[in-house]
């Protein structure tokens, strides 16, 4: 008989922390749509979605990938990364300053999930 609990792969804890703070950042800006003034702020939020649920499902893909400590101790600094996007889409008077967050927000991301695609 074959123990598939012993060869089953396991989920990386610190990749499915990374996913749930995406996802976490997705519900804040749907929460934000509510507060817009504009068809153009709108759209431009729903742009920001598209670009996170971008990477939430990357994420996703990745999360039975093994990494290095290194790797690690970078995804932990994006998921702490995580309160100042959400300080700014709740606080921003401006969807610019919104949108300049999660651009610097995502190009953290993004570095942390090409390490993890080539771990």
């Amino acid at each position: 008989m074959n123990d598939t609990a012993t060869t089953a792969p396991r989920i990386n804890a610190g990749v499915k922390d990374l996913h749930k703070a995406l996802i976490a950042q997705q519900q804040a800006l749907v929460d934000r749509l509510s507060r817009v003034r504009s068809s153009d702020e709108a759209d431009a939020l729903v742009r920001e979605m598209h670009e996170i649920n971008f990477r939430v499902m990357t994420c996703g893909g990745l999360l039975f990938k093994q990494t290095s400590a290194q790797i690690d101790t970078q995804v932990e600094s994006v998921i702490a990364a995580t309160g100042d996007l959400e300080s700014a889409i709740a606080s921003a008077t401006r969807i610019a300053a919104v949108i300049k967050a999660a651009s610097k927000f995502l190009g953290l991301v993004d570095k942390v999930l090409d390490k993890i695609k080539l771990a």
